[in-house]
């Protein structure tokens, strides 16, 4: 830097001293602006909703204080009305500042006994203050009390205030707090209007510039005035005018913006907000000046009867405040990342409850709330203006180095607020605007039932999508890093997903599709040989049993029963007529609807003569009633004979169709055992005998 100054000084041999000043003043500003606005805080300005917002810092430092939802203030502020207790007559000068970690706000009263009144507030400015009256400060409160600031100095604090009531009556006062604000001023310095130099002081700003104490103070009759107090705040200042900028200035606040020094002031006469562009040094601005309008010119557009203005920056964005006398309301002036733009104006009416609202305090973040006050002439009461911190963070504050990842839960925007070394000199604040996007349309599939042996489709999509990636994948038909993917489980399984979306932060979402498979397993049996005449049993083991499943067997032929597991191949009804019969049965689960087939050949051989063992000529069923061959592939019958226990012949046919109905000569034989003897010969040629007993049943 001091190579850039002796460089930039000699280029420029042929400037006068006090161009040559003016630079060092802009270079020196330039300096302390970019250590004070220092980027602290790493990590990414946007995220999608759910997911983690992870910051860092590298600055070292002895304490951390992190605020993920501090209040932000491009929402709305809130307010309250505070009577503030005892000592209040028409209140006029406001101001606030914080001492160590305890907050105060003097106000003076404009009539009465023109006294002072400070309002300890402890250590957070959402407290219900303490007043304490600080008296008459020896009776130097000049009438019609205006702007008023104070000021550390070194390790002194010290109290402007302006006042007066016209010609021969206008006062700058000194307050001497001493090295606390909780002190009862040990001194109070009237200087008067510096012998006539200072006409009608409406509102100052002291600063430090090039080594020594400075002050601007607009008169009332738009007068510009610099004061040089040297390298003292208790000296007597040299006066400057810096010349007229319009009528009945009211209140006024500079900015810098890193470059230029921005004045900015009402003018409650044409209910308007102008500007100043005073150059890189304030004590040294480039004249002449010229006023810009910012907004304005008719009550309530956006301004009625404005008495102050207070300028914060908050997170690279400048927003202006400007109290309405005329109206009892607040307009807010947001200008963007540009505080030599045209801002946007809203009125927001009377919300802390405004009653003829006069100056205006600085707004002061307290941690992750900022606040600022204003005295109200009408009702003898403050009005409390703040941005309170949201809710939305999965943690609110971190007092450590390194925050745990933070997760939000509404889209929006979230200031991030970050103080280290709080109250040491080495004091560094840092805030991010973090940008919480929706969480994206997401397709996905639902979650299913698919039948086993089915496959299914399994999507995930979205709006500016990325990467996709399903893992782990189960019996699914590979690429695995695609939109959609085909999978075939046989088990119940869950299907995860991992979805990257562009952003410029993080933008990344874990998902899954859990699917149920409904099993259903129908088991028709092994195929088989069935002796003409016998009957078998279909199914097999491995057939879902039970009351949700439904069984259907195809063809219906000779079986008895085809709604059941395992249906019979009775005789003569079940046994097929040709050498091979298919069977298929389908098993239905009827809370899923998911279904299973299997099939079965039933082969039959003539190898042996079948009969029934019993008969009974009453039976309700006519097939029961008579007592014949089983056998339906017997191509002849040598003989078919049955005999009584005492060896005596009671039936013989040669018919293959012909079959006994328990009598002898039209008589009915008694219930008992009988002989039956067959010989025959079956359609593949082969000669069968056999005898059994059959028993006959009334």
């Amino acid at each position: 830097m001091n190579n850039y100054i002796s460089g930039l000084i000699m280029s420029h041999v042929l400037f006068n001293m006090k161009q040559i000043r003016h630079w060092i003043l802009a270079i020196i500003a330039l300096v302390s602006f970019n250590q004070l606005n220092a980027q602290y805080i790493n990590g990414v300005d946007t995220i999608c909703l759910g997911n983690p917002l992870v910051l860092s810092t590298s600055h070292t430092a002895s304490s951390y204080y992190w605020g993920f939802c501090s209040a932000y203030l491009n929402n709305i502020p809130t307010g309250s009305s505070i009577a503030a207790g005892t000592g209040l007559s028409a209140p006029a000068s406001i101001a606030m500042d914080k001492d160590s970690d305890q907050f105060y706000v003097f106000v003076v009263n404009s009539t009465g006994a023109k006294n002072m009144l400070r309002y300890d507030f402890t250590n957070l400015l959402s407290n219900a203050p303490t007043p304490v009256n600080l008296g008459t400060l020896g009776n130097k409160i000049p009438s019609n009390p205006r702007g008023m600031q104070l000021i550390k100095v070194g390790g002194d604090w010290f109290g402007f205030l302006l006042g007066g009531s016209g010609p021969g009556d206008y006062h700058i006062v000194r307050i001497e707090f001493g090295s606390h604000l909780s002190n009862t001023p040990s001194n109070v310095v009237d200087m008067g209007d510096l012998g006539g130099s200072v006409i009608d002081p409406r509102d100052m700003y002291i600063f430090r510039e090039n080594f020594r104490w400075n002050a601007v103070v607009f008169g009332g009759s738009g007068d510009l005035y610099h004061l040089d107090f040297g390298i003292g705040l208790t000296n007597t200042p040299t006066v400057n005018y810096f010349g007229n900028f319009g009528s009945e200035v009211t209140g006024m606040w500079p900015m810098f913006d890193g470059s230029t020094w921005h004045l900015f002031y009402v003018n409650k006469t044409n209910h308007s907000v102008y500007r100043l562009d005073m150059g890189m040094a304030l004590s040294l601005p480039v004249l002449p000046l010229t006023a810009n309008l910012v907004m304005g010119g008719t009550p309530n557009f956006p301004f009625n009867d404005p008495r102050d203005i207070s300028i914060i920056k908050d997170c690279s964005n400048y927003y202006g405040y400007v109290t309405n006398e005329g109206a009892n309301s607040l307009t807010i002036l947001n200008f963007g990342t540009n505080i030599s733009g045209i801002p946007t104006a809203s009125n927001i009416g009377n919300f802390a409850g405004f009653n003829q609202p006069g100056y205006l305090t600085r707004f002061i973040r307290d941690k992750d709330n900022v606040f600022a006050y204003t005295a109200n002439a009408g009702d003898n009461s403050i009005s409390r203006l703040e941005y309170n911190s949201c809710v939305a963070s999965s943690i609110p504050n971190y007092y450590q180095m390194t925050p745990p990842p933070i997760i939000y839960s509404t889209p929006g925007s979230y200031n991030v607020y970050y103080a280290a070394d709080e109250g040491l000199p080495t004091m560094a604040v840092d805030c991010k605007l973090i940008t919480v996007l929706p969480e994206p349309i997401i397709e996905l599939s639902h979650d299913t039932l698919i039948c086993q042996r089915d496959t299914l489709l399994l999507v995930a999509n979205g709006f500016n999508l990325a990467s996709v990636e399903w893992n782990p994948v189960y019996n699914g038909r590979p690429p695995f890093d695609t939109t959609s993917i085909f999978v075939a489980p046989e088990e119940d399984y869950t299907y995860n997903v991992h979805l990257e979306f562009l952003a410029s932060g993080g933008c990344a979402y874990d998902r899954a599709v859990h699917v149920t498979v409904g099993k259903v397993t129908a088991d028709a049996g092994t195929d088989r040989f069935v002796a003409d005449g016998a009957y078998t049993t279909l199914g097999g083991p491995r057939m879902s049993y039970g009351t949700d499943y439904t069984y259907d067997w195809k063809p219906q032929l000779w079986l008895d029963q085809y709604w059941v597991p395992n249906p019979n191949c009775k005789p003569v009804l079940a046994s097929p007529l040709n050498d091979a019969q298919q069977y298929i049965v389908t098993v239905t689960d009827t809370s899923t609807q998911c279904w299973h087939r299997d099939t079965v050949w039933v082969y039959t051989e003539c190898t042996q003569i079948n009969m029934p063992n019993v008969f009974n000529t009453q039976s309700d069923i006519p097939i029961n009633r008579k007592f014949g061959l089983l056998n339906t592939k017997l191509a002849k019958l040598e003989y078919f004979r049955i005999y009584n226990r005492w060896g005596n012949l009671v039936f013989e046919t040669t018919d293959l169709h012909k079959s006994w109905d328990g009598t002898q000569k039209n008589i009915e034989l008694p219930s008992d055992n009988y002989v039956w003897v067959i010989d025959g010969y079956c359609d593949n040629g082969l000669r069968v005998r056999k005898q059994g007993t059959v028993l006959l049943v009334k």
